[in-house]
């Protein structure tokens, strides 16, 4: 596809030279040069810098990594509704500790750091580089076609950006921009994914990230096993006093089809503004789940998942706090490849995710707060998520334990000559409901264990 989508782009500017040269001759009027219209684009430079710790508990061995890197990207003027935008950037390691060896207590392998660099080549930390957007767009008053590698915002399916790269998706897009409403649908063939500088078809995707057990408690062994010719994504957002709505369809092709609805309402009273809201989904496996044979497929044919969450909070001066619920029903495990996004729920917070449960359910309050101090935000949360058994692989992909979960973050923006840079610090802990029954096996990078990050980032 890229190949095609070079050639095209050639092709393109070749035929808007032409467009312009009889600009030329029906209007004797007289134009630049082709150079100078491609000077009126816009560059941008991105800079970051990530520093990431992990301690666990005990004698478990703890991590951490410093990497740094930088990308330009460019977005030409629009010719005649056409427009074409790529961007590239790199990385590389400025010091690691313990990060590519296995803890010699349990021989568990590095969960978060890993992933800021090349998970796949443990020897490379010094050649990561990615193209990432390319891409040719045309727009026609409110309505815009994209083909090519972009960037992709949905509830599920997403860019995942909390490491050094995000995820970008090669495809196919249109989406339609109303007053009040908003339809996006996209044809997906490829990716790029967090933690990897490869390119993927949607079917090699799935399992590049660690991938858990299957519902009989055996290893989950569909890497490399699945069959699906892309990702069928069909959006629509809604906005109107106060209300907003979205509801998204993914078809994984011979996979699964996951729907996603959400709706939320925002109601001023004095200097008080409260909300709240609703969000569900639900899943079911197409054909055979990716394979026939149930020993690789990604879904059993029988399986179903069904969540709900729910919110209420109230915003007031610079205060921001809420109170969010997750329940996903024991039918099932919410099952939603980790390489293709991270799931944005209510019931949310950084360093953990909800996807390969069942009979689960989980409940956080957050709190953010507009500091007194200028260019100062905070943000405060605690959770406790109640999983199934952990030997409960049908309801319990992972076999994760239940937990407490606690999180404080401060992000510093600068102004005046500094602006665009951003200094963010997240702080994380993960801390066992019942920790006398877990064996190290069971602890060591999920539970009982502190995650640092400080990250900076200057754009432009």
């Amino acid at each position: 596809m890229l190949r095609t989508l070079l050639v095209f782009v050639l092709l393109m500017i070749t035929a808007t030279a032409d467009l312009w040269a009889g600009d030329v001759q029906d209007t004797v009027r007289v134009r630049g040069k082709l150079g100078e219209d491609l000077k009126k684009g816009e560059f941008d430079f991105h800079a970051r810098s990530f520093f990431m710790s992990t301690i666990n508990a005990g004698d478990l061995l703890n991590y951490s990594t410093l990497a740094t890197g930088a990308g330009v990207g460019y977005t030409s003027p629009e010719w005649k509704g056409f427009q074409l935008r790529f961007n590239g950037f790199f990385t590389f390691q400025v010091f690691e500790q313990n990060v590519r060896i296995a803890d010699p207590i349990t021989g568990g392998v590095n969960r978060y750091e890993l992933l800021l660099y090349d998970m796949n080549d443990l020897t490379n930390t010094n050649k990561l580089d990615r193209l990432e957007e390319l891409f040719i767009a045309y727009r026609r008053n409110r309505l815009k076609f994209t083909l090519g590698r972009q960037k992709v915002s949905s509830p599920l399916l997403n860019e995942q950006d909390n490491r050094m790269r995000p995820n970008v998706f090669g495809g196919l897009s249109m989406v339609y921009s109303g007053v009040s409403t908003k339809w996006t649908a996209m044809w997906i063939n490829s990716m790029t994914i967090r933690g990897t500088v490869d390119w993927y078809s949607v079917e090699n995707s799935v399992g590049v990230y660690p991938f858990g057990r299957n519902p009989f408690g055996q290893p989950s062994n569909y890497k490399g096993k699945i069959s699906s010719k892309g990702i069928g994504l069909l959006g629509v957002q809604h906005y109107k006093d106060g209300f907003t709505g979205q509801f998204w369809n993914y078809t994984a092709e011979n996979m699964f089809n996951m729907t996603f609805a959400q709706a939320d309402y925002n109601l001023n009273v004095g200097r008080t503004r409260f909300y709240g809201g609703l969000q569900g989904f639900y899943q079911f496996a197409l054909n055979d789940g990716g394979n026939p044979d149930p020993d690789f497929t990604y879904m059993l044919p029988d399986e179903r998942a069904l969540g709900l969450g729910g919110k209420l909070g109230f915003f007031y001066d610079t205060h921001n706090i809420s109170v969010n619920y997750l329940w996903i029903a024991d039918k099932g495990r919410f099952l939603f490849p980790r390489e293709w996004g991270r799931e944005i729920l209510y019931a949310s917070l950084p360093r953990e995710r909800y996807e390969g449960a069942g009979d689960m359910n989980a409940v956080t309050v957050r709190y953010d707060w507009v500091t007194p101090l200028p260019n100062v935000f905070t943000q405060f949360g605690a959770g406790l998520v109640n999983h199934s058994k952990i030997d409960s692989y049908a309801s319990n992909k992972y076999g994760l334990p239940s937990y407490y979960h606690f999180i404080g973050g401060v992000e510093y923006r600068f102004k005046d000559y500094l602006e665009g840079l951003n200094l963010n610090f997240l702080l994380v802990n993960k801390t066992a409901k019942d920790r006398s029954v877990l064996t190290e096996n069971q602890r060591i990078n999920r539970v009982d264990m502190w995650n640092i990050n400080l990250v900076m980032d200057y754009r432009f």
